[in-house]
C-alpha cells in the first residue's frame, strides 16, 4: 500500500493536470511499492540510485536514465539511496485535444506530430529504460519546468512542443537502435547505399556488382542483421521519405510518388495504404495540426 505522503503528492499532480494537462516537478524520492496512473508518466532521474521494477522487469538505475509508463503500467521503486528525479505528468490532450480518452501511448504516437512513426509500430518507447547520454532530455526538461512555473503567453504551446521533442527524440533513439545490430562492413555499406539511391531499381544487383558480393550473401546477411529484406527496407525508406513530403511540401501525389522512385502512382498508393493505414491524400490532410 502505498502511504498518505504518496497519495497526497498524487492528488495534487492530478489537480494540476485537470487545469494543464501536464504536471511537473523535482522529486526526492522514496521507495514505493507497486502502482499504475490513470496518465502517462514521464520520469528523469537526476541523482542517486534505485531498483526500478516496471511491468515485472527490474533493474538498477541511476543519474540519466529515464523512461515513459504507459497507462495501466505498474512501476515500483526500491532500495533507493538518494534519489532524486523529475516527474512530467501528462493528459494525451496535451499533445491534442482530440486524444481525449487515448489511453495507449502506442495509440498515441500515431497521431499528430508522430504519425510518420507508424512505420515503425513495433518500437513504442512506453514502459522502456533510456539513457539521456548528450543531457538533451534533461535540459528539455529543464525549460518546460521554467515555462510551467512563469506561466508566460503561449507557454502551453511550448510545453506541448517539448514534450513533442521529448518523444520524438527518443523515438529516433529507437528506430537507430534498431539497426544497430548491422555488425558487418556489408550490411552497413548497404544501409548507407539505400539511403542514397532508394529512389533507384534494382539496389542489391547494383550494388553487389559495384562491391563484388554475390546476390544471396548479401540478401541473406542483411536480413540476418536488420531484420529487413533488402526490399522491405528500401520500401520502408521511400514510405518514410514520402511522410516527410506529404506533410511539409506543396507537391502532388503523383509527384510525391515519382519523387521516391515510384513511376505507377497506383503501386505507391497500394504501399502507402499497406504501411500507413491510410491514403496518401488522407495522410496530407491529417497531418496538418
Amino acid at each position: 500500500m502505498e502511504d498518505n505522503f504518496t497519495i497526497g503528492r498524487r492528488t495534487i499532480a492530478q489537480d494540476a493536470m485537470e487545469r494543464e494537462k501536464l504536471f511537473i516537478k523535482t522529486y526526492n524520492q522514496e521507495d514505493v511499492p507497486a502502482h499504475n496512473h490513470d496518465f502517462f508518466e514521464l520520469v528523469y532521474v537526476t541523482g542517486g540510485t534505485t531498483c526500478h521494477t516496471l511491468r515485472g522487469s527490474s533493474g538498477p538505475l541511476g543519474r540519466g536514465n529515464y523512461f515513459i509508463v504507459d497507462y495501466g503500467s505498474k512501476h515500483s521503486y526500491a532500495q533507493s539511496k538518494d534519489l532524486t528525479l523529475i516527474n512530467c505528468l501528462f493528459l494525451p490532450e496535451m499533445i491534442d485535444d482530440s486524444l481525449s480518452g487515448c489511453h495507449s501511448f502506442g495509440s498515441l504516437l500515431h497521431v499528430c506530430l508522430l504519425r510518420y512513426y507508424k512505420l515503425h509500430s513495433e518500437k513504442n518507447p512506453a514502459n522502456r529504460i533510456f539513457f539521456d547520454s548528450g543531457g538533451r532530455i534533461l535540459d528539455i526538461l529543464s525549460v518546460m519546468q521554467k515555462e510551467l512555473e512563469e506561466k508566460s503567453v503561449g507557454y502551453q504551446e511550448v510545453l506541448k512542443n517539448r514534450l513533442l521533442e521529448i518523444i520524438i527524440i527518443t523515438m529516433r533513439n529507437i528506430v537507430d537502435q534498431s539497426l544497430q545490430n548491422a555488425k558487418s562492413e556489408i550490411t552497413r555499406q548497404m544501409i548507407e547505399y539505400i539511403h542514397c539511391h532508394y529512389r533507384e531499381h534494382g539496389l542489391l544487383t547494383a550494388y553487389c556488382k559495384t562491391h563484388h558480393y554475390s546476390l544471396p550473401y548479401a540478401s541473406r546477411k542483411f536480413k540476418q542483421e536488420t531484420g529487413y529484406t533488402v526490399g522491405g527496407y528500401t520500401q520502408k525508406i521511400r514510405v518514410e521519405k514520402s511522410c516527410e513530403l506529404l506533410a511539409s511540401g506543396p507537391l502532388a501525389i503523383s509527384e510525391v510518388a515519382e519523387a521516391v522512385g515510384y513511376a505507377d502512382i497506383k503501386t505507391f498508393d497500394t504501399l502507402f495504404r499497406k504501411m500507413i493505414h491510410k491514403s496518401p491524400r488522407e495522410y496530407r490532410k491529417s497531418s496538418v495540426l
